[in-house]
């Protein structure tokens, strides 16, 4: 059950509870009364005003009977105390009811009879205090009958109204600690319906959010109640599931920026090593024939090209972790940007004895960079032709459409890579050559740039070995628009 739905009904409950208690008030009260009767013990009238109090009441169970069968109704006649009081009840002048005392009965005869004469056929109650009774009569047509209402009271002062006080006493009490009990209770079985659902989960949210202050970030807390709580533990369950994983990404990253610290260290020392080593020769004389010289001066530039390859490559994947802001995107037809490389590169790839091909199946738009395609397409290309195998090399430049997406392929006849190396391609500085000594094949950084190139433009990038070898790269990227071949 709901927490909104426990208010409702505990708004609902304190509502009922005043009924309930007037109902409790009227059954003791009656019981009460009952059992007074039953013991033998009789109401005493005393003054005018019990006797006023007593015609109300004799008034109503009367009148509240009359054409009814059943006398059952008068019971509470009974209380009256039969010598002291005298009761009459007429119906068309003759007497259904009588009780008590009937020698009271002549009591203000005449004068209540010249009070009838008075009134007539009218309806009317009357009440007047004698020397030492009282006397009530009332005349009242009910469903066309004529009823007479006649009651005499003897004056007395009696000893037994005592008990009748000591009762009266003792039903108030009972009355009073039966409704209180009655609203400790209430109130204490109400508050643990609705504070039961509330205090729980929350010691249970505090004791998890200790936990996590302490480090447990694999706390998982459980709430079966499909109530207003549930969605807090969720949440509080995904926060703890979000920040463990973020802790475990801030640790990787922090393993990775280690690891591409040293990998930029290690590409910059090499080349400088080489640099400082060839200077040196130079100062020292160590080249002493014009050959050596521009042979140490050629090595010299060779490497200082590699050192600015390095740095370009290193700056390109730092203006991508900016995004659009560094690196802005405009409308790209594919196919024309394919035909612009290929013919750029041509002699190139003639010059490198590589024969590159372009396929274009279907043509589309895209928003993105050319720089970024151009670098992509430089990059993988590159890697193709620098990690050659056959001496007659031959890469496919493949380009078609599907489902919204332009598939750009760029396949080899390579020697491939190893299964276990295929996953860190694409990882910053990552080489299959373990011990990093060949660093004059490439910074390391071509593949990491295609693949953050390619996820700016929304796009995926996958690489895989193809039969019987090879390597085979896939670009995936969203279009604009689909355009004839």
């Amino acid at each position: 059950m709901t927490i909104k739905r426990r208010l409702i009904l505990s708004h609902v409950i304190v509502f009922i509870v005043p009924i309930m208690m007037t109902v409790l008030v009227v059954i003791i009260s009656g019981l009460g009364l009952i059992i007074f009767a039953r013991n033998g013990n009789h109401i005493y009238v005393e003054s005018a005003w019990e006797f006023q109090n007593s015609c109300e009441a004799v008034h109503h169970v009367v009148f509240n009977n009359v054409g009814k069968k059943s006398s059952a109704g008068y019971w509470l006649i009974g209380l009256l105390a039969p010598e002291q009081n005298y009761i009459r009840v007429i119906e068309d002048g003759e007497t259904i009811y009588n009780y008590g005392n009937e020698t009271l009965q002549d009591i203000g005869k005449n004068f209540l009879e010249d009070t009838a004469l008075n009134f007539g056929d009218k309806e009317f109650a009357y009440t007047n205090t004698l020397e030492n009774e009282f006397v009530y009569f009332e005349r009242q047509t009910v469903d066309g009958k004529s009823y007479s209402l006649y009651f005499v009271s003897e004056r007395s002062i009696h000893d037994e109204d005592k008990m009748l006080e000591a009762a009266v006493q003792n039903t108030i009490y009972f009355v009073i600690i039966s409704l209180i009990i009655f609203v400790l209770a209430t109130s204490r079985l109400l508050s643990r319906f609705i504070l039961k659902n509330i205090l729980l989960p929350l010691k249970k949210l505090q004791a998890g959010a200790e936990k996590i202050r302490e480090g447990n970030l694999e706390v998982e807390l459980r709430h079966d109640s499909d109530d207003e709580i549930k969605p807090v533990m969720e949440t509080f369950n995904l926060m703890a599931k979000k920040l463990s994983e973020s802790l475990n990404e801030s640790k990787l990253q922090e393993e990775s920026r280690k690891e591409l610290v040293a990998s930029i260290s290690h590409d910059l020392r090499t080349p400088l090593t080489t640099i400082k080593a060839y200077v040196e020769g130079l100062i020292d004389n160590v080249a002493d024939t014009p050959e050596k010289k521009l042979r140490y001066l050629q090595v010299i530039k060779k490497k200082a090209d590699e050192l600015n390859n390095l740095i370009e490559q290193l700056f390109l994947f730092s203006k991508m972790s900016l995004g659009e802001k560094a690196i802005p995107f405009e409308i790209i037809n594919l196919k024309s940007l394919l035909e612009f490389f290929v013919s750029e590169n041509f002699y190139v790839w003639q010059k490198a004895q590589a024969d590159v091909k372009l396929e274009v199946e279907s043509n589309a738009e895209i928003n993105g960079s050319f720089l970024l395609l151009e670098r992509i397409l430089s990059n993988v290309t590159g890697n193709s032709i620098k990690y050659r195998s056959e001496e007659k090399f031959e890469c496919k430049i493949r380009l078609k459409v599907e489902k919204n997406f332009a598939i750009l392929s760029v396949s080899d006849n390579g020697i491939g890579v190893p299964k276990d190396s295929l996953k860190r391609l694409t990882e910053p500085f990552y080489r299959t050559d373990k011990a990093r000594s060949h660093t004059e094949n490439g910074t390391g950084l071509g593949l990491s740039i295609a693949l953050k190139a390619v996820e700016m433009m929304n796009g995926t990038l996958k690489i895989e070995n193809i039969k019987p070898h090879g390597l085979k790269v896939v670009i995936e990227l969203p279009i604009l628009k689909e355009l004839e071949k």
